[in-house]
């Protein structure tokens, strides 16, 4: 059986549409610990994703959080795939990059409430 999730640091990238968040998270997958499992969980406004293939690359586990803002209209696809991501990459950092159109204040109590308080530790909080 693997061992419990605990205490993962979760950075989130925030900025307004086209601040350069993905260019940002790019930047950090390149430079993180080659021993490591980084997971992205990425808010795409629309149906269709266009960052996912730019970030993904090897040792680095990704998800889509599609077609509205992941804080509310999207919440509870929110959940669906971060407890996808969590089980599948088992990972050792999670980078968030939440849409331009929302508002980044709304997932902080999200990753600190009852269903992740053990798994998450939220770090940093990067606004672009």
């Amino acid at each position: 059986m693997p061992e419990a999730l605990k205490d993962i640091p979760v950075t989130l990238v925030t900025g307004l549409l086209g601040a350069g968040k993905t260019t940002l998270i790019d930047h950090l997958l390149e430079q993180r610990p080659r021993n490591q499992r980084w997971a992205v969980l990425v808010n795409e406004f629309s149906e269709t994703g266009v960052d996912g293939a730019r970030l993904a690359r090897e040792g680095v586990y990704l998800r889509e959080v599609a077609g509205g803002c992941m804080g509310c209209s999207a919440a509870v696809m929110l959940q669906v795939e971060l407890n996808r991501l969590l089980r599948e990459a088992r990972p050792h950092r999670l980078l968030v990059e939440p849409t331009g159109l929302g508002h980044p204040m709304e997932l902080l109590p999200f990753f600190q409430g009852e269903n992740y308080r053990e798994v998450l530790a939220p770090r940093a909080t990067i606004c672009l």
